[in-house]
């Protein structure tokens, strides 16, 4: 028995002397497992090869570029792709060892340079499907109104690349051997910022079907202006807290819009004058014009209330009527050219005459425009640097002191009297006449001035 286990012991022996020795003869020609070079795996590669083994690492390397909805592919040598050892470089592996390094991670680093053909890389990347394709620009998410509410619109990834973070990337993994390139995880796609799931967005949804449920409407008589839907988000802006507030800016811009539409203070007017037609006045004092501070902070105010809501604007001044023709039916007409007065009230004529009006070959001509009685006063002097005058009516109907007023002093009105012996720009009509004007008149009835013998 003694003989038979020292016989196993010695066959044993020499079996594990015999592999190790065969080992010792193998890895003195070959790399041990688990041996790389620049981390590049040489495992069981000849020693003797490792120039040839090493730089052709790249002979048939292949690069898979993995994109959205697209693949392409890349391949080392077709830009002559090469990481070469310099020259008189060697390893030293003791294969004496080699039983002791056989799972041992094994690294060598050695000197080497990496050459590629620039023109011909640039010409395959521009080449790429991926590069190539038209772009889409990402689109952040956002609040958009279908029609009867507002919705999240999902966002748009697009597919506009980094080119030069592309260009980067595809070097560092051929470098590092890797063979597959995912451009989303390495971040090479251009994205969105904000995307439909996110709180901040989900929020502002809130709100603005929130402000979507009200309504706010200006009246002007017969006409009216409706902020809803988009117009009326549009005047709100979101503060740092994440909360829909209103915008200044944009309601004062909403106010000035009204202004240029509705006001017609200093504006330009259609008028229909007796016995001619159409014409155009321009300028003068009556007509609506409005505060626009106080408008802005009303408006303000209905947006923070968030509820439908019928206003008008705040006025400095007004007119006698906010449908289009503001004039209303209760005016008086003067017509320079013809000299010549009409007055109206509800409509119907209730008198004309002749007068006298300012004497322009003096500079003192009556100017034209759409005024309004503002003042009416009885039994005053009117007074300038060389007149003083008594009157028994007075109407002011500008803010430059003219007006309609009594001239006992005159025995003649009408005619071409004024370019020869005019007023100092005042109307001057008959006593018994101008009492009845006064009589029918009152404070903001509108006085149309015009001169028919000047094409308007």
């Amino acid at each position: 028995m003694k003989k038979v286990f020292k016989f196993s012991a010695i066959f044993i022996v020499g079996i594990v002397l015999l592999v190790y020795i065969a080992g010792f003869y193998y890895f003195g020609r070959y790399f041990l497992p688990n041996s790389k070079v620049n981390d590049k795996d040489v495992s069981f590669t000849k020693i003797s090869d490792l120039y040839n083994t090493y730089n052709s690492t790249y002979d048939n390397f292949e690069l898979e570029i993995v994109g959205r909805g697209v693949k392409d592919k890349v391949k080392a040598a077709s830009f002559d792709y090469k990481n070469i050892l310099e020259p008189n470089q060697v390893v030293n592996q003791n294969p004496f060892y080699w039983v002791f390094y056989l799972f041992n991670q094994k690294e060598y680093n050695l000197e080497s340079r990496v050459t590629y053909d620039k023109e011909k890389f640039e010409d395959i990347v521009n080449n790429l499907n991926l590069v190539k394709e038209k772009t889409v620009e990402p689109e952040n998410a956002k609040v958009v109104f279908n029609g009867k509410k507002f919705e999240i619109e999902k966002e748009v990834l697009g597919n506009k690349l980094k080119k030069d973070l592309l260009i980067e990337k595809i070097l560092d993994y051929i470098s590092e051997d890797k063979d597959t390139l995912k451009l989303e995880d390495e971040g090479i796609y251009y994205n969105p910022t904000v995307y439909s799931d996110d709180a901040g967005l989900k929020s502002k949804l809130d709100q603005m079907n929130k402000l979507n449920s009200f309504e706010i409407t200006y009246k002007f008589e017969d006409r009216t202006e409706v902020i809803k839907d988009e117009e009326l988000l549009n005047m709100y802006r979101e503060n740092e807290d994440g909360l829909l507030v209103p915008d200044t800016e944009k309601v004062t811009a909403y106010v000035r819009n009204l202004e240029k539409k509705y006001d017609t203070f200093h504006g330009t007017r259609n008028f229909y004058a007796t016995g001619i037609g159409p014409i155009v006045v321009k300028g003068g004092i009556y007509g609506w014009w409005t505060d626009t501070k106080a408008t802005v902070e009303q408006l303000t105010k209905a947006l923070e209330n968030t509820e439908t809501v019928t206003l008008e604007p705040v006025y400095k001044l007004t007119a006698q009527s906010r449908s289009a023709n503001d004039l209303g039916n209760s005016y008086i007409e003067v017509d320079l050219g013809r000299q010549h007065l009409w007055m109206y009230k509800e409509g119907a004529l209730v008198l004309e005459t002749d007068f006298v009006s300012g004497n322009p070959n003096k500079g003192n001509g009556t100017p034209t425009g759409t005024d309004k009685i503002w003042s009416r006063e009885k039994g005053r002097y009117l007074t300038g640097e060389d007149y003083k005058s008594f009157v028994d009516y007075w109407l002011a109907i500008n803010w430059s002191n003219i007006g309609l007023h009594d001239a006992s002093w005159r025995s003649q009105f009408g005619g071409s009297l004024y370019l020869s012996n005019g007023s100092h720009g005042c109307i001057n009509i008959k006593p018994d006449v101008m009492k009845d004007i006064y009589d029918n008149s009152f404070v903001g009835m509108g006085v149309v001035v015009y001169d028919s013998s000047v094409p308007s």
